[in-house]
């Protein structure tokens, strides 16, 4: 195998909530800011070390003009290299750096430049009637964001739902785990264990600008009484607003090199990652194929789940870490909660928010800052996205 592939630096906005914080912020600024952020991270200005950018976004109709998004970003930071912008739903950044690292090995590129940006905020209705004209009668205006479906297939809340009832993971488990992942972002928040991560950013909200600095939606006053009373939502059985994530605005960034490019510079090493892997299967199978993909990942290295000291998976709704641990863990209920144990221990998207082109990207980062504020170890990081694509990194500290 080629030199490792090492990350230097990975930084993130605070999550903000739907119509929140980020909501008056043009994504292309909020992508440059994260940009900057992981660029000098590391004590130095390595902007004219990056051989390419690679950037992940689910929904470009947010930007003001919605093509070659990362070119875009690439020259506001002042960056003239050649630039990718990747759409596997939630599982684009993930993807992106997984061709970051494909160029690495195949020895094309030193170091890359990966980003996810989503504004979920700044999304537009739109009609199909206006180009050609509307003569007489009511315009209609679609929301692509609600809810979330793909034609022709169930809502993505319905497919999360079926999947946890196939798996026997009930309503009480979904919503417990989802108060859990509120409790736990409040912990880490707490003890700080998100301001290495975090790049704060001044806002202006209602005319009043003051820096945004922490995730905006997590709610650990709740309980899971008050989760058990919300109704589902969009003809499933078992999603609610209380055990799925919202629609949240943020970006996340990292600088990732090969190890003898990051030496040559004296750049810090955050950890290496030693393995990426994506999975598919049958199209309502969001809910386990984090599962999926970790095991081609384990299969890949020849690991197993037992190494793993830490597990990120998304919470893209309550059902994708349970279904996909209990999948993990051969069904075997002392096993799954082992790994349960062990997933998400700060918190996850139902509390931290998932913004959807961002969120591969904060797993994966978040993974490696506790890895290494724990001392070391490896962990696994996956990720679902629409129609069922999964996506998972496996990073040593």
């Amino acid at each position: 195998m080629a030199d490792q592939c090492v990350i230097v630096s990975a930084k993130r906005s605070p999550f903000g909530k739907y119509l929140g914080a980020l909501s008056e912020i043009e994504p292309l600024d909020l992508a440059v800011h994260v940009a900057r952020a992981a660029l000098t991270a590391a004590g130095k200005e390595i902007d004219e070390q990056i051989d390419q950018i690679f950037v992940g976004n689910c929904i470009p109709s947010a930007f003001e003009t919605g093509s070659v998004v990362g070119r875009q970003i690439g020259l506001k930071l002042g960056m003239d290299v050649f630039t990718t912008t990747i759409d596997t739903a939630c599982c684009s950044p993930l993807t992106a750096l997984r061709m970051a690292v494909w160029g690495m090995r195949l020895g094309e590129i030193d170091a890359a430049l990966i980003l996810g940006v989503e504004s979920m905020s700044r999304v537009p209705h739109f009609s199909r009637q206006l180009r050609s004209g509307v003569r007489v009668g009511s315009v209609a205006l679609t929301d692509p964001l609600y809810p979330i479906f793909y034609p022709g297939y169930n809502p993505v809340a319905v497919d999360a739902s079926d999947g946890a009832e196939k798996h026997q993971v009930h309503r009480r488990i979904l919503d417990s785990f989802a108060m859990g992942s509120h409790l736990k972002w409040e912990d880490a928040q707490q003890s700080g264990r998100f301001d290495d991560e975090i790049a704060p950013l001044k806002v202006l909200r209602n005319r009043r600008e003051f820096l945004f600095r922490r995730d905006e939606m997590p709610r650990p006053d709740g309980s899971v009484a008050k989760i058990g009373m919300l109704p589902p939502v969009f003809g499933s059985r078992h999603t609610t607003a209380g055990n799925a994530p919202g629609l949240n605005d943020g970006a996340a960034a990292m600088v990732i090199m090969r190890a003898k490019k990051a030496a040559s510079l004296k750049l810090p090493i955050l950890g290496t990652i030693v393995e990426l892997a994506a999975a598919t299967d049958t199209p309502e199978g969001i809910s386990w194929i984090p599962a999926l993909a970790i095991g081609r990942l384990l299969e890949k290295t020849g690991s197993t789940i037992e190494d793993m000291d830490l597990i990120e998976i998304n919470e893209a709704f309550a059902a994708m870490p349970l279904v996909s641990t209990k999948i993990l863990a051969g069904d075997d209920r002392k096993k799954w909660l082992e790994l349960l144990a062990k997933t998400n221990v700060n918190g996850g998207a139902v509390a931290i928010g998932h913004p959807v082109g961002a969120s591969g990207l904060r797993i994966a980062m978040t993974l490696t800052y506790e890895l290494k504020r724990r001392g070391g170890g490896q962990g696994v990081a996956a990720i679902c996205g629409g129609l069922t694509q999964g996506e998972a990194v496996l990073i040593r500290v």
